[in-house]
This record gives C-alpha cells, sequence and structure tokens, in this order.
C-alpha cells in the first residue's frame, strides 16, 4: 500500500480551491481533493490541446467540434468518476504520475460523450446551470440567420462532439503510458460500465412515460446506468490499472457496490428534490417524462389512497403545471420514502467504509479520500429543496 500523498497536497491543511468541482452544499473534502481535480484538468486540457491541432489539420473548421468537448468538460461537474479511479489504483497500491492522471481523465471524456447524449434524448434545457450543447447551438445558428434548421443542426452537432468525445477517451486511455498488460487488464472493466450504462439508458427510455415500474424494474435501471457505471466501473478501472490482488479488488468492489447503490438513490433525490440554482438540472423534466426510479415506486408502494391519486395523476404529465408538481413531491414525502432513500444511503456509506476498514485501506490517504468521496453523499451535503419541508419527516 502507497501512502505518499496526492501530488501538491499540503500538510496539515486543504489546498486552495476547497471542495471537489466546488458542488454547491457539500462540505470540503480532504487535503489533496481541490490538487487532485486541478491535476486531472490539466492532464485533460493538454490532451484536448494536442486534438484540437489533429483535427485542424484535418479540416480546421472541424477542430470546433473539440471546442466543444472542452467547453462541456470545463462547464462544470464534480470529476467523481476520474477521482474515484485515481483512488482506487493508488488504494491498491499504484503510484502517482502522468499515467494514471491519463487514465483517470479519459473517464470525464467518457462521461462527457455520456451527458452530451443524455441531453438529447431527455430533450434537456439545462445542464450545469447552463443551455444544454444542443439548445445552445441551435440558439446560436437561429442568431446566425439560419433559423429554418436550428434544432436540427443543434442535435446533429451536440450527437457528433459526444462520439468525438468517446473516440478521444479510448484515444487518451491508449496513450495513457500504461503498458499492454495493465490496459489488458483495464480493457474488461471499462467495456463492462460503457455496456452497462447503454442498457441502462435504454430501460430508462422504454419505460418513461408509461405505466409506473415496480421497484425491482427501477433499481436495475439505477444500478445500470448510474451506480455502474458511475461508481463501480471507475474504480474497477483503477484497481485493474494497479494490477490489485484479489483480496483487495473484492474489497474495493464492495466498496463500490455500496457507493454505487447509495449514488443512484442520491441521483434520483435530487431528480426529484434536487434544488435547480444548486444542481444547475431542470426540476421538473424527469416527473414531466415520468423517469422510472425507485423512489416513485417506493413512494407508491407506501402510499395511501389520496397519496396514490396524486402520484399516478401528475407523474408522467408533460403538462402538469409547477403548482401540481410541487403536490406530487409533497404526496411522495409524505408517503415516507424520502426519509427511506436518505436513510438508505447513510446505511449503505457506513456499508462502504466497513469495505474500507476491512481491506486495511481506511486510513491511508488514498483510502480516506475514497471514503470522503462517499461521505459526499450523505443526506446532510444534498442540495435539495423541499418547498418548506415533507410530510412525515
Amino acid at each position: 500500500m502507497r501512502s505518499d500523498p496526492v501530488p501538491g497536497a499540503r500538510e496539515g491543511g486543504a489546498p486552495p480551491g476547497g471542495a471537489v468541482g466546488g458542488a454547491v452544499g457539500a462540505p470540503e473534502g480532504p487535503p489533496g481533493f481541490a490538487v487532485l481535480r486541478q491535476a486531472l484538468d490539466g492532464a485533460v486540457a493538454a490532451f484536448l490541446s494536442e486534438q484540437r491541432a489533429r483535427m485542424a489539420g484535418l479540416a480546421p473548421a472541424s477542430a470546433r467540434l473539440v471546442d466543444l468537448v472542452e467547453l462541456a468538460v470545463a462547464s462544470g461537474g464534480k470529476r467523481l468518476r476520474p477521482m474515484l479511479c485515481y483512488c482506487a489504483y493508488r488504494a491498491a497500491g499504484g503510484a502517482h504520475g502522468p499515467e494514471i492522471l491519463n487514465a483517470s481523465g479519459s473517464l470525464e471524456l467518457l462521461h462527457t460523450f455520456a451527458i452530451l447524449h443524455d441531453d438529447v434524448m431527455d430533450q434537456a434545457t439545462l445542464r450545469r446551470g447552463r443551455p444544454a450543447l444542443h439548445r445552445r447551438l441551435a440558439d446560436e445558428r437561429r442568431a446566425g440567420g439560419r433559423g429554418e434548421d436550428a434544432e436540427v443542426f443543434g442535435v446533429s452537432v451536440a450527437v457528433l462532439a459526444g462520439d468525438l468525445a468517446l473516440v478521444l477517451s479510448d484515444a487518451m486511455l491508449t496513450s495513457s503510458g500504461f503498458g499492454a498488460a495493465a490496459l489488458a487488464r483495464a480493457v474488461p472493466a471499462l467495456e463492462q460500465m460503457r455496456r452497462q450504462a447503454i442498457a441502462g439508458q435504454y430501460l430508462d427510455l422504454a419505460q418513461a412515460g408509461g405505466p409506473p415500474v415496480g421497484a425491482a424494474d427501477a433499481v436495475l435501471i439505477g444500478r445500470l446506468k448510474t451506480a455502474g457505471y458511475s461508481v463501480e466501473g471507475p474504480i474497477a478501472v483503477g484497481a485493474a490499472l494497479a494490477g490489485a490482488p484479489e483480496e483487495l479488488r473484492a474489497a474495493l468492489r464492495g466498496f463500490g457496490v455500496a457507493v454505487g447503490e447509495a449514488f443512484f438513490l442520491r441521483d434520483e433525490l435530487l431528480g426529484l428534490f434536487g434544488d435547480p440554482e444548486a444542481t444547475g438540472k431542470d426540476a421538473d423534466s424527469d416527473l414531466r417524462r415520468g423517469k422510472p426510479t425507485s423512489l416513485m415506486a417506493d413512494a407508491l408502494a407506501r402510499s395511501g389512497p389520496a397519496e396514490r391519486e396524486v402520484l399516478l395523476g401528475r407523474w408522467g404529465d408533460p403538462d402538469a403545471t409547477v403548482e401540481e408538481l410541487a403536490a406530487l413531491r409533497a404526496a411522495v414525502a409524505s408517503t415516507g420514502a424520502l426519509r427511506a432513500a436518505a436513510q438508505s444511503i447513510d446505511a449503505l456509506i457506513a456499508r462502504a467504509r466497513e469495505c474500507l476498514r476491512d481491506a486495511g485501506v481506511l486510513h491511508e490517504p488514498p483510502g480516506a479520500m475514497l471514503a470522503a468521496l462517499a461521505d459526499r453523499l450523505q443526506m446532510r451535503s444534498l442540495p435539495i429543496s423541499l418547498g418548506g419541508g415533507p410530510r412525515g419527516e
């Protein structure tokens, strides 16, 4: 186990820059988070600069696509996936170096691909507090006097930018500096997390707007689309790159499973109760399209007749008013589903810490950073708006 600190971390205090990603309402992380983010962002920026020159060599105008990828990366985000990959690699005995920064940074480009395509599929209006890329591109097209094809242009170019982000993600990993043996260990984990994300997204699209799904189906979507892709996969990639022994990989898997489930529950809470000023996302889009979630399935299972009438009458209604959606949120909270989800998150984080403790890495710097990343998912750090507080809490 290597315990040397994250590069640039200062003894006895947090580095400049505060918490991971500057997330609103979240506690500051331990020393090293801000420095690690800066190092990861620097690796991605340097790689994109090289790729911009390569695209310009093909056709000068096509370098604009690299600019759009960089714009999406720079617009915010917590860098959760690259940080989990990096910390798992270090917890498994890997040494700090440009190789792991590049490999971890490639997961941010993978995530950029995912969010650009996700926003198109969800017809999202906002991403990280700004117009979603396809909306922004359409507005620019209209402003340039080409309004007749603005919407198609915006969607098409956003999809192309997402495609390029996926290609560049692979290129950044394969050119990271890791040898062929390490990359061969990591690729199966990377392929698995990408398959999980695609399967989960398909189920999400296929079931949105239909009859409410049961808890098992909703949990499956969350585990595929969010837990596996956002938490378990990055941890598995990092551990594989380090060549971790099976016992330690099993402990990190246990950590990832627990944190992944907590993450998708948190994601669902934010999707229903998130404060748009903090999350940067449209607070009502998931409700209007009837996105299947385990939170909604649990609320329906717990609901009485009056609550059930509100839930079924408002969920998935694209024309629901702001007041009707507020009534839906109040009904979910009054069933006790919100409180139950928060309690589950806290229990899962406690289980994740136990996995790190059992592996003997909880009090080593990389393990402590994994634990701190997990702690950020707990209810107390959620930027949620309950409109005066839910009943039954």
